[in-house]
């Protein structure tokens, strides 16, 4: 068999990754990913690359067949499964038609798939298959976007980029674009590359090298003429607002942008803070209404970002004036993109977008992105902050950005909006969480359970080598999106509030609070010295109060509500000989929870508490209230400590043992807002009489 055939059996049996690509395929794989992998071309999955081969299909018959990018997938990363083989036959009927609805698109697209299970193809697939070139590349390059949206954009592309490129007008995405591509190339087939205004840049070859090569000559010399011919604004005094006062601010836009859009159930988002320092003088120079103000470099970008971006202009000095201009500034963003959707909707059948703004410019604090989740976040923050680059680089003078019918139309098409993440079904989906002490068994347990429920955690502990265990852990499972940690001294005031806002730094800010670290020592009255004491009083009682009290902030600048879960113990109710030390600093903090859950009522705060009993960790991350007193009861009772773990199973009525995992469900219960508690105790135990709530 000659090395064509076996190429084309190698297409033909395609179903993922093969370990014989054709060359073509390969070289088409290794242009996609240096494309994906720089970021002044595309990022999270914009642009989109092709390469067309003959196959045998089922029958042996050759079969003229597209390999085309698959909707969203980052081509920094993709291998093989990131193409979806299409028949060429079919799509090149549907040139001959003039017009196509989105469900017979979408039908079209669907029969012409060579696999089912293939992803959905890019929006761009028939410019892909109108164009007879092998190779064709397109990204939403910068440095191209910066020409394309100005006054003589077409004039001033031809200058910049010189012979052999085709201009033509903005295009809806789909049949209409592709037409208007091949119809340009077909009117000069000299032409080895197609701007679109306002759109972006495709070029072709029949080798992969010389249509890649193409593709960064053109960038590179958009990118001098922007050097030579651009007048940025002159640069304002640097302003740097200070780690709380940005914390502040993000907490009050996730409390003002969240939703109850789902009856029962609110919809808040994660925060992805940017602070470099051009997007510092970005947002501080006269300059930032109109860079929020003029929209997305390409309509592409709208559904990750919307059009336009809102803007704090200052940041006051007291959290009643921060929500007040926050809510204002929410409120009329809000009401603008209601007017946008009613002005271009002209079908009944479009349901409006969550109306809140995705991306905030903020003098002295940067730039902010919005999301459902934390990818959907740090989307819209690369997004917006190669927009306000690209702007505020090259200046506002003589920009134009596109129609805003363009950008609605993109927005609210069906191709566009299934790059858009569904909204999980998970009880905790889009709420954020710190955890206390979650070096040890039963913290890395709540955040576990948190995680899995849909939070993204803030694990804190003192021990920072055993925080990043557990980080790892954790990482490893769900995924480096659902943790982050945070190192500070529950017993420091000023440590657990630099803990806060750190937390909020990275998430935005937070919804659960769950003060888990404690400590014990055993000893009689007698013997208890005064320092041993305190020490316990300040980890368990003080420690508590510290992060409860640093939280009632946070909780009152979202406005969103909010749940803290004290992990408490069983000897608040059934404390033991020896255990005075614990037993009493442990009922302290049970009595400061319920207190709390008095006074944070009227926030819509619940608190509630979770006493557990016997909870033995694992090797790597073992009970550190064990550590500590296990050697002790092992020595009273005789026993080593399988024996122990047996002997407080026995114990309990339902003679069971007590893992992590069952305290962080508990916690998951209250945090998921199932009944309207506040001020309750949960058993996890295993039933203890002398410990039941009473």
């Amino acid at each position: 068999m000659d090395n064509e055939t076996t190429k084309k059996e190698t297409m033909r049996t395609y179903t993922g990754p093969p370990h014989n690509l054709p060359e073509a395929l390969a070289m088409r794989l290794y242009t996609s990913r240096l494309i994906g992998s720089n970021t002044d071309l595309v990022i999270h999955g914009g642009g989109n690359t092709s390469v067309k081969l003959t196959m045998a299909d089922i029958f042996g018959n050759d079969q003229d067949v597209l390999f085309v990018k698959g909707s969203g997938v980052n081509m920094a990363q993709m291998g093989p499964e990131g193409f979806v083989a299409m028949d060429m036959s079919g799509l090149l009927q549907l040139r001959a038609l003039s017009s196509i609805s989105n469900t017979e698109m979408a039908n079209q697209l669907a029969r012409h798939k060579l696999h089912t299970e293939a992803p959905a193809p890019s929006v761009e697939v028939l410019l892909h298959a109108f164009l007879p070139h092998k190779f064709i590349d397109h990204t939403h390059a910068d440095a191209i976007l910066a020409l394309t949206n100005r006054e003589n954009a077409a004039e001033t592309v031809k200058t910049a980029l010189g012979p052999g490129v085709c201009v033509i007008p903005y295009e809806n995405s789909g049949l209409p674009l592709a037409r208007a591509a091949a119809e340009a190339w077909e009117a000069d087939p000299d032409t080895d590359a197609i701007v679109v205004l306002h759109h972006g840049i495709f070029t072709f070859a029949d080798d992969a090298r010389t249509a890649y090569g193409r593709m960064t000559e053109c960038v590179e010399k958009a990118g001098t003429w922007l050097r030579e011919n651009a007048t940025p604004p002159a640069e304002p005094p640097l302003t740097h607002c200070t780690d709380a006062a940005c914390a502040g601010l993000a907490q009050v836009i996730r409390g003002a942008c969240a939703s109850f859009d789902v009856p029962g159930r609110q919809q808040r988002f994660y925060v992805d803070i940017r602070r470099d320092e051009d997007l510092l003088s970005a947002a501080s120079s006269p300059a930032a209404r109109q860079i929020c103000d003029t929209g997305v470099l390409t309509p592409d970008h709208a559904i990750r970002t919307k059009n336009r971006y809102a803007l704090i202009d200052h940041i006051p000095n007291t959290d009643e004036a921060l929500a007040a201009l926050v809510t204002e500034t929410v409120a009329e963003y809000r009401a603008d993109y209601e007017a946008y959707f009613s002005r271009h909707n002209d079908r009944q059948d479009r349901t409006m977008l969550d109306p809140s703004p995705r991306v905030f410019l903020a003098a002295g604090a940067g730039l902010m992105g919005l999301g459902e989740t934390r990818k959907a976040a740090r989307i819209a923050a690369d997004i917006a902050t190669h927009t306000v680059r690209t702007k505020y680089r090259n200046g506002l003078s003589a920009y134009k950005p596109v129609d805003e019918s363009h950008i609605f139309e993109m927005e609210y098409w069906p191709f566009q909006l299934q790059k858009r993440q569904t909204r999980s079904p998970l009880p905790l989906a889009g709420q954020t969480a710190l955890v206390t002490g979650a070096a040890g068994a039963i913290g890395m347990g709540v955040a576990d359970r948190l995680i899995a429920a849909g939070a993204a955690v803030a694990i804190s502990d003192i021990d920072e080598k055993g925080l990043e265990t557990v980080r790892d852990r954790l990482s490893e499972q769900y995924g480096p999106d659902f943790v982050e940690s945070v190192v500070f001294d529950i017993t420091d005031e000023t440590s657990v509030a630099d803990g806060m806002i750190q937390a909020s730094l990275k998430l935005g800010g937070l919804d659960i609070v769950v003060p888990n670290a404690g400590s014990a020592y055993v000893a009689r009255i007698e013997d208890l010295s005064t320092k041993d004491f305190n020490r316990v009083i300040a980890i368990n009682l003080m420690g508590t109060f510290n992060t409860i009290k640093a939280a009632i902030p946070v909780f009152r600048r979202q406005n969103t509500g909010g749940n803290i879960v004290v992990i408490s113990t069983k000897n608040v109710f059934d404390p033991g000989a020896a255990f005075g030390a614990y037993s009493a600093s442990k009922a302290g903090a049970h009595q400061i929870s319920k207190i709390g859950a008095m006074e944070l009522a009227e926030m819509g705060v619940r608190v509630n508490m979770v006493n557990p009993d016997a909870v033995f960790g694992d090797a790597d991350v073992p009970s550190k209230l064990w550590e500590m007193i296990g050697p002790e009861r092992m020595k009273a009772r005789g026993l080593d400590p399988e024996g122990l773990k047996a002997y407080y199973r026995e114990r309990n009525l339902l003679k069971t043992s007590v893992y992590p995992e069952h305290v962080g469900n508990a916690v998951v219960f209250f945090a998921s807002d199932l009944t309207p508690t506040t001020g309750a105790t949960i058993p996890v135990d295993g039933g203890v009489p002398a410990a039941f709530p009473r």
